[in-house]
């Protein structure tokens, strides 16, 4: 605290999400992040101390426990911090087998799917933004693989890729960065498994 009124405390938060604060009383933080658990206390501190402000940091976080299940490379329960997210405990567990989906990894609790994670927004796009912080019990679920598509010849990443249901030709070629200058947008081949034999399409378009 700083200001007309100034200390520094350290306060243990109860098992029923609670801490007691002198001259404040019981402030509830069971179920906010620590974002939204500062702003309270903050609040609550300004009410109570005029000229006060409050600076709050987490000093310590205990484990929990998480289980990872379906398609990744050591399923089982494993023991992380407190302020661990899907990725780190993707990454204690091996990550994604090769029968795993890189595109619908499932965070489930209490039976309910709370955030799914499509690894192509990390990997591809650079982008993660975790929605709810772990608890113990929650399950880590990787489904199996959705679509694999190889695209080959005048793009700049020729690879194999996995693509959604709902996604098509334009955005395998999006993930493999694009066209070469020495694409011809007249031949493109599409090649495609039928009845035990490979097809092939000529007259594919963007």
């Amino acid at each position: 605290l700083v200001g007309q009124k100034e200390s520094i405390k350290k306060f243990n938060i109860k098992r029923d999400g609670s801490i007691s604060f002198p001259d404040i009383g019981t402030i509830g933080l069971a179920g906010l992040s620590l974002g939204d658990a500062i702003n309270l206390i903050k609040a609550k501190v300004n009410e109570a101390f005029i000229g006060t402000e409050a600076y709050i940091s987490l000093t310590n976080l205990r484990d929990i426990n998480v289980l990872v299940t379906g398609n990744a490379f050591n399923p089982g329960v494993y023991t992380v911090s407190g302020n661990s997210n899907l990725l780190h405990v993707l990454n204690v567990s091996g990550g994604i087998n090769e029968l795993g989906s890189f595109r619908e990894i499932n965070l489930i609790r209490n039976q309910e799917v709370i955030e799914t994670l499509d690894m192509y927004d990390v990997l591809i796009h650079g982008t993660y933004n975790p929605k709810v912080t772990l608890r113990s019990g929650d399950v880590i679920f990787v489904k199996p693989v959705k679509n694999i598509v190889s695209i080959e010849g005048a793009v700049r990443k020729p690879a194999k890729y996995e693509l959604n249901d709902n996604q098509n030709l334009s955005d395998v070629i999006k993930y493999a960065d694009g066209l070469t200058i020495e694409a011809d947008l007249k031949n493109i081949f599409l090649d495609r498994l039928l009845d035990a034999s490979v097809k092939s399409q000529t007259t594919c378009k963007l």
